[in-house]
Parts: C-alpha cells; structure tokens; sequence
C-alpha cells in the first residue's frame, strides 16, 4: 500500500465511486448499492489484511471484488478469500460474495475450494477476450477523426489494464490516461480516477511514479494539485496561529474557542511543538 497525498487520495475515492457506480455493471455484476465498506481487517490485532474492494447492496449484503493478474497459486488465493469473507462477515454481520476478476491471459480457474463439510465459491470473471490493444487503437483513432467519446467508451479504457494485448499493463495505464485528456467532461475525470486506482493497486516504484506524473499532467490532476496545495497552505496558516496563540499565554481551551476549532487539534499542535524542542534541547 502506498503513501498518498491528499489529492492522490481524492483521485482513489472518485475512482472506486466510479467503480462501484459504473464499471460493475460493465462487468456484469447487477446489483444496486448504497454504501462502500472498508477494505481493512485487523486478525488478532497482529495483521492487517486488505481486500481491494467492498460494497453494501440493497439486499443488506457485501460484494467483494478482488483482481488477479495471475494464477499461479490458486489454492492459497482461494483461502484468503475465504478468511476474508469470513471475517467480513463476522465483523458486519452480513453475508459477503466474492468476485474475482481476472485479467487478460487467464482464461480458466477452478473457482471452488474443499473445506470438508462444504465447499467454499468465488464468481469468476474473465478478461481475456477483451483486447486492450485493439480498444486503445479504436479510441485514438476516434480522438484523430474528432469524434466525441460515449460514456461506454471511458467504461472500456477504465478496463484496459486488466485485458489481455501486447502492450505492459504500464504502458496500457498510461496510454489510457493520455487518452482521457481528450475529454473535459465528468466521464473523462472518472475514467482517469480509476486508471489511477488500478495503478495504485498493480504498480509499484518507478512505474507508480510514472503514472503520477502523467496523471499530473492532465486537468484534474492539476485541479486535484492545486486543491491538495491550498489546503496544505490554509492547515500551514492555522498551524502558525496555534503556535502564537499559545506562545502568548493562552490555554489550549482559549485558543481553540478564539480559532473555532477542537481542543485536540490544539493539543496536537502543542505536543508536536513539544517533541520538537525536546530534540533541539
């Protein structure tokens, strides 16, 4: 898991809010929702598992969608997912169904494990006869002859890093992402967030960084810059007001009746104000 920004953060948000509202139907998981679960579970407060993606329907149930780029070790994947719908559903007390989507180059796995008494199941969904080549071709082409983009259009190239193709799922990220600058709509914007949540998910390191820097260069991730910017200015303006007004006299309970904000912010402020004249001492 990486260490985002806030407006990496906001582009992850709209894009599983993309996902949830938009892409799920694309890939035939009909249901209707009402809220997104947390993705996090604490097992005896040891280990933090993390599932990729959880929705509360309006049957009172969780879908849970997990993607997989391989199948090498199908039996271990299939107990994690077993653990995870087990804790989930302990934790909320719903029922939870797992899908698990794969991505291009698979094209069977067993999908069911024996665990004695019964047998545990996951709902397969298979990429591979979705070519992102050949989609990416047919959109740049269409960008050239100057013809607009339908929403079923962005629903594909929000798809193409986990279709099969000669191009690395990298490369199909970003070349996705270019392709979404030659919109200025909402579709185009969303479409973008959940490449870059793909990217998040699948890419690590220099590639990561790469993505980043064509997401930047594109309007929403400047607008999502800008917003991240003068957000850090206005925290770096309330920050220096705490320091003064405490340095002034006044109790944490004054200054955050004269700032309009909580004690416990105050108290943050100070105790970090504290640790770091401990270390200068």
């Amino acid at each position: 898991m990486t260490n985002n920004t806030k407006h990496e953060d906001a582009l992850l948000k709209m894009g599983i809010g993309y996902f949830r509202e938009h892409i799920l139907k694309t890939l035939g998981i009909e249901y209707e929702y009402i809220d997104t679960g947390s993705t996090e579970l604490v097992e005896l407060t040891i280990h933090s598992l993390f599932m990729d993606f959880t929705f509360l329907t309006t049957q009172d149930m969780y879908i849970h969608v997990e993607f997989q780029t391989t199948n090498d070790s199908e039996e271990e994947d299939l107990q994690r997912f077993h653990a995870y719908e087990a804790m989930y559903s302990h934790k909320t007390g719903k029922k939870v169904i797992t899908y698990v989507v794969y991505s291009g180059g698979i094209k069977k796995t067993r999908g069911e494990l024996d665990c004695g008494l019964y047998t545990y199941r996951v709902k397969p969904i298979y990429m591979q006869n979705k070519d992102a080549d050949e989609i990416l071709n047919k959109l740049k082409n269409k960008m050239i002859a100057g013809e607009p983009f339908e929403k079923e259009d962005y629903a594909e190239l929000s798809l193409t890093p986990l279709m099969s193709g000669n191009r690395t799922r990298k490369d199909k990220i970003k070349d996705a992402i270019l392709l979404t600058r030659y919109g200025t709509n909402e579709d185009s914007d969303k479409a973008l967030a959940m490449l870059y949540t793909l990217a998040d998910k699948f890419l690590t390191g220099k590639e990561l960084e790469e993505i980043k820097e064509a997401v930047a260069m594109t309007r929403l991730g400047q607008m999502l810059f800008d917003d991240g910017y003068k957000r850090g200015e206005s925290e770096g303006v309330i920050k220096g007001k705490i320091q003064g007004a405490l340095l002034s006299g006044k109790t944490p309970e004054e200054v955050a009746e004269m700032l309009k904000i909580s004690v416990q912010e105050v108290l943050k402020v100070k105790e970090e104000e504290n640790s770091k004249n401990s270390k200068e001492a």
